[in-house]
């Protein structure tokens, strides 16, 4: 089984031309480059979108007037068939899930509305990937159980996880991963590692390789995408061949 390690450029400078990527083997670009006439012949073979929609808007898009829910749902239907028709693997949105735990009206109206785009996934065949954050959030209690539970809810095959790791929050930490995703193991789709290399956080194989290796204990091909929070567009060239040569370590079972 070979592992697939990419870069998510969500964060990248608006204003900064597309990298050159032939290195990875997957990449995450940000929902402003998806539209038709986006290059995927210079793309790798697997790429996502995220951030179709300010997040700030679909964490409680759920809960405002049906006015604003239709209008979100007819832009997220061009969207996926837009994504679709370029090939990519799945979008991920963030629906801030954790408000739902506890406020059964917010669980009510997410589950309805989530499941309003079930047409459009299957239709387009586009994966929707929903965030789980890694320390997981107060809301979400210490255990994975509560997202599987929203899942099964929702009665959907294309719709999944994306894990987003913040690596350097659980350095030192003695902690079961396999148990903290035991629930998801067959819904994660994605993993994300959250850094920030402006203000000095490095990305090392140590952080990276408990994950890798509880992909491979799960028996799943599961990408690994890289996600600095970027402000500067001379950070995305200089963490390219910083991440491409972290990747070759694994590639060649250095670890």
């Amino acid at each position: 089984m070979a592992d697939k390690f990419g870069i998510s450029l969500l964060h990248m400078p608006p204003d900064h031309p597309l990298p050159q990527l032939g290195a990875f083997d997957a990449v995450e670009l940000p929902g402003s480059l998806l539209n038709p006439a986006l290059a995927v012949d210079k793309l790798p073979p697997l790429f996502f979108f995220n951030g179709l929609m300010p997040s700030e808007l679909t964490r409680d898009i759920a809960i405002h007037p049906d006015r604003l829910k239709t209008y979100f749902l007819q832009q997220m239907a061009i969207l996926l068939e837009t994504a679709g028709r370029l090939g990519s693997a799945g979008v991920v949105v963030d629906f801030g899930l954790e408000s739902c735990f506890h406020d059964p009206f917010r669980r009510r109206e997410n589950a309805a509305l989530i499941r309003r785009l079930t047409a459009d996934l299957l239709r387009t065949g586009q994966k929707l990937l929903l965030p789980v954050r890694v320390p997981f959030l107060p809301e979400a209690g210490e255990s994975s159980e509560p997202y599987l539970s929203f899942l099964n809810e929702l009665m959907c095959p294309n719709i999944g996880f994306v894990v987003d790791v913040h690596p350097h929050e659980l350095a030192g930490r003695e902690l079961d991963l396999a148990e903290i995703l035991h629930w998801l193991r067959f819904d994660v789709q994605l993993v994300h590692f959250i850094y920030e290399p402006e203000t000095g956080n490095r990305l090392v194989a140590k952080l990276l390789s408990p994950w890798v290796e509880l992909g491979h204990g799960f028996d799943r091909e599961l990408p690994f995408l890289v996600l600095p929070l970027m402000s500067r567009g001379e950070t995305v060239e200089n963490e390219l061949p910083i991440l491409k040569d972290l990747f070759s370590t694994f590639n060649t079972g250095g670890i």
